[in-house]
């Protein structure tokens, strides 16, 4: 999975969102919920040329809705939990962006420590959303 990922995210090899879009697709989790992909900020994507997560909910066929932005391009790799818990919220709400009191899941390649997904739910359950849920391909 760290040679997938590598290939992936950082040799930009697109192609290779196909590989899981039959597990995403039938991820249990999805069901009843409205798919929110974890976005890149700006400055990444222009350096790895493709959102990946989204491009793996577009391969398996996932309708989703995209709600966030990414505050900053600070990586939280070297922090301690606890700096990362702490640290300045990651995301705000997309311009026009109208969160619904309905079911969420957010999708993410990537589950480290859950301090993405922690400050992303945060956010949308503060927005109004009824529940927040999380669906990941890899758990590191």
């Amino acid at each position: 999975m760290k040679a997938y990922l590598r290939q992936y995210k950082f040799l930009k090899d697109a192609a290779l969102a196909s590989v899981f879009s039959d597990a995403i697709r039938r991820a249990d989790i999805l069901n009843g919920r409205t798919a929110v992909p974890i976005p890149m900020h700006p400055e990444r994507l222009r350096e790895r040329t493709f959102p990946q997560v989204e491009e793996l909910l577009v391969q398996a066929g996932i309708r989703y809705v995209q709600l966030l932005e990414k505050t900053t391009v600070k990586n939280l790799g070297g922090m301690g939990r606890k700096e990362r818990m702490a640290s300045d919220p990651l995301f705000r709400l997309s311009d026009g962006a109208k969160v619904s009191p309905v079911d969420y899941v957010l999708v993410d390649d990537l589950y480290t420590t859950g301090t993405t997904l922690h400050h992303a739910a945060l956010l949308l359950k503060k927005s109004g959303a009824r529940s927040v849920a999380a669906l990941t391909l890899i758990r590191a």
